[in-house]
Formats: structure tokens, C-alpha cells, sequence
């Protein structure tokens, strides 16, 4: 199990998705919020204020046309300065700061402050309009910043009430979800598992997946049942009736049989001996965990010699094709018999369809390979080799496709690494990564 994935239990973790979600809505909207009070700043200056100063200007204009001595506009927010005018006391002349402006409303710095200047010409003159920015911040705020900000606190409230509504609503899965997840299936039956507390009527949802839940798990458990029945009437009625095979062959080679009954004799022990290793290794595939626990140390070196010795019986005539090299003297961890599965059916798979080019066990300090020289590996195959049951177009002739599969299992909850190298035509390499 991924124990990263547990840091949080499932509720922490739907309810910390949750709060995101929420403070996810609330930057959006307060970014949405300061985007509108910005664009009704830039609109109160840029539309509502220059029409106003536009249009005092055209009107200033229209009157100066009928009364060449219309004064100039000179009011708390605007105040009017011309240039070429006549030298007249109330007329007040365009300051020094504010010649050489364009055409059109502009951001002047004038004693220090920002102010909206409008500048207008009629002829050779030049009429400069001046509007406070005090003014402008007023509009903004009020027209800007008041209604936005209720706007905003309104929102805020109704994505708090959805945050609280929506964690509400997955409450009843989240705590479902973590009293499953908290559950030990591997040390207790699914049907202790209770989900009583979680069927409320009031909550539909929640009612039907625990019901889905519960019908689930009650499949599960017969199926886990008849399994289980199977692998225990199965160790005690095959392994009976092969028992009493194997003694009565045992029986008859004392007799000292010759020629066709000799041979038939042979082949019955080894049809039993075969049929001894299909069970077993049909037994270890319907157990939870192949590897073992124990703290003994095995030999590699010497179970490799006797597994050699013992493919001389089963299989005679590949004897003498298995070479081994001990370039190490190594141990394990491991039980003799575990040592056995992964190693004996890397032996046999190589025996048996090795070719006549020959076996080559490797060992070494950390490692140990079996080298064939048979027909190959297709990259197909070397992707599905260690499935239950495969068989490649070489191993038609003999295998029921489980040796490996049980290799990979084993070695895998003993944390060794199996690989497998192989080239079509010229042979097949499997080591086995000791950790």
C-alpha cells in the first residue's frame, strides 16, 4: 500500500480539496473584485470626466463667440487658464507649467499633485481646463469601490455557505471512504466490516453506495471462501493419491524391473514427480504471499549443485548440458525451499528449452543468472512471460506456463529483482538480483 497516499485520512483529504476549492472561488473573486474597482476608476476618468470637461469646454467656447469677455471657468473642482488673452486681472493666464501640453484630457503634475488637465483651441488661442483629482477619487469610491466591495462581501458569504453545505454533503462518503481504508482485509473478513451507521435515509447517495458497498463485499467473501476451501481440499486430496503413487513406485524399483517395465516404471515416477511440483506450485499461486519470513541463510551455491544433480533424474539427458560456474560463495536470507522455487524453475525452464546449445548457471556475489542457447525470446514475449499460464510457440511441447510466473512472485515479495535478456536465434538469459 502507498503510505503516502495516508498522510491524510480521506475525509481530512475531501475536506482539504474542499477548502481549496473555496479559496480558489474567493481569489478569483477578490481579483475580479479589484479588476472591476480599477476599471471604474479608469472609466469615472476616462468617459464620465472628460465628457464633463469636454463639454464645459465647447461651452466656454459658445460663450466667448457671443461675450468676448465671458470669464474663464473658476470653480472649487475647475479652474480655467488661457493663453493670448488680454492682460485683465480676473482673467487668469496659462501657467508656465502648463504650455506645450497636446490636445485632449492628460494627467498634469502641478504644486506637487496630480490633476486632470483639458486642453482646447479656438484660433490661436488655448484654453487649458484644470480638474481636481481629490474629485476624480471621490467618484471612484463611491460609484467604485462602495458597490464592489458590498458586491464582494456578498459573494464572500455565499461561497461560505457553499463551503459549508458542500462539506457537508461528502461528510457521510468521506467518513465512509476512511472507515474502509482504515479496515484490515488481510487480517479480517469483509463481512466484520460494518456499515450499518452510514445507512440513513436521509441521505440517498450515501444509502446506496453503502448498500452497492456491502452487496460487493458479500460477493467477494464467497468467492475468497471457495477459494480457500479449494486450496485446502486440494493440498489434502491431490497430494493423498500421489503419496500413495510415489510408494508404490518407490516399492516396485526394488524389485529390480528390465527392459519395457523399467522404462514405464520411470516414466510413471516422473509424471509423479511432475505432477508433485504442478500442485505445489498451483498451492503457492492461491496463497496471499509466496515468500517466506524466516531468518535463515541458504547457500545458493550448494542448492544450486543439488537442484543440478536432481534435473539429472527428472531430466537425464540434459544433464550434462548444465555448466556452473561458482565465481562467488554466496548467501541468503531466504528458506532453503524458497530458494528452491525461484532457482529450480529457472533450472528446468532452461533445460527444457534450451536447445542443444547447452545450460550456464553464473554466480556471483550478488546475483545469479541462467544463460540458454535455445530459440529466444520475441519482445512480445519477454513482455508476457511471467503471466500466469502463458506459454510461448517453443514451450508448446511441454509446460503448463506457471514456473515463471511463480519466480516473479516470489522474488518479488522477497524484494529481488528478476530480469530477463534475450535475443531471437541466439538465446535467453535470467538472473535474479539478490537484495
Amino acid at each position: 500500500m502507498d503510505t503516502t497516499n495516508l498522510a491524510l485520512n480521506p475525509k481530512t483529504r475531501v475536506q482539504s480539496r474542499l477548502l481549496r476549492v473555496f479559496l480558489l472561488q474567493l481569489a478569483i473573486i477578490s481579483v475580479l473584485t479589484v479588476a472591476g474597482v480599477l476599471a471604474a476608476s479608469w472609466v469615472a476618468e476616462r468617459i464620465l470626466v472628460n465628457e464633463a470637461l469636454q463639454g464645459e469646454s465647447e461651452f466656454f467656447w459658445q460663450q466667448r463667440e457671443q461675450d468676448p469677455g465671458y470669464p474663464l471657468p473658476g470653480t472649487l473642482n475647475l479652474t480655467g487658464y488661457m493663453e493670448h488673452v488680454s492682460d485683465s486681472p480676473s482673467v487668469p493666464t496659462l501657467r508656465a507649467e502648463l504650455k506645450g501640453l497636446r490636445l485632449g484630457q492628460q494627467r498634469v503634475a502641478l504644486d506637487g499633485r496630480s490633476v486632470i488637465a483639458h486642453v482646447s483651441e479656438r484660433g490661436q488661442q488655448r484654453l487649458v481646463l484644470l480638474f481636481q483629482e481629490e474629485t476624480v477619487s471621490n467618484l471612484g469610491f463611491y460609484f467604485g469601490v462602495v458597490p464592489l466591495s458590498l458586491v464582494l462581501l456578498l459573494m464572500y458569504c455565499l461561497a461560505y455557505f457553499a463551503y459549508v453545505m458542500s462539506k457537508r454533503a461528502v461528510s457521510p462518503i468521506a467518513r465512509l471512504a476512511d472507515t474502509i481504508e482504515k479496515f484490515d482485509f488481510n487480517a479480517r473478513d469483509s463481512n466484520e466490516l460494518d456499515l450499518a451507521s452510514f445507512q440513513q435515509p436521509k441521505n440517498s447517495e450515501t444509502l446506496v453506495l453503502t448498500e452497492a458497498l456491502q452487496h460487493f463485499m458479500q460477493r467477494t467473501q464467497v468467492s475468497i471462501d471457495r477459494e480457500r476451501n479449494f486450496v485446502r481440499y486440494a493440498s489434502h486430496e491431490l497430494r493423498t493419491p500421489l503419496a500413495v503413487i510415489q510408494g508404490s513406485v518407490s516399492s516396485l524399483k526394488l524389485a529390480e524391473l528390465e527392459g519395457p517395465a523399467e522404462r514405464a516404471l520411470s516414466r510413471i515416477d516422473r509424471a509423479g514427480r511432475h505432477m508433485n511440483d504442478l500442485i505445489a506450485t498451483l498451492l503457492m499461486l492461491a496463497r496471499d504471499k509466496v515468500g517466506d519470513e524466516t531468518s535463515d541463510t541458504t547457500n545458493v551455491n550448494t542448492t544450486v549443485d543439488e537442484l543440478v544433480a536432481e534435473l539429472g533424474d527428472v531430466l537425464p539427458d540434459q544433464l550434462a548440458k548444465v555448466q556452473v560456474n561458482h565465481l562467488a560463495n554466496v548467501e541468503v536470507t531466504a528458506s532453503d525451499a524458497t530458494v528452491r522455487i525461484v532457482l529450480g524453475n529457472l533450472l528446468r525452464n532452461a533445460c527444457v528449452h534450451g536447445g542443444n546449445g547447452g545450460v550456464l548457471v553464473s554466480i556471483d556475489a550478488s546475483s545469479v543468472s541462467v544463460q540458454d542457447r535455445g530459440p529466444g525470446l520475441s519482445p512480445t514475449d519477454q513482455r508476457r512471460i511471467f503471466e500466469p499460464f502463458y506459454r510461448t510457440a517453443s514451450s508448446a511441447a511441454g509446460g503448463h506456463g506457471l514456473g515463471l510466473s511463480l519466480v516473479r512472485k516470489t522474488c518479488d515479495n522477497l524484494g529481488w529483482e528478476l530480469s530477463v535478456e534475450s535475443q531471437v536465434g541466439v538465446g535467453s538469459v535470467f538472473t535474479v538480483h539478490f537484495g
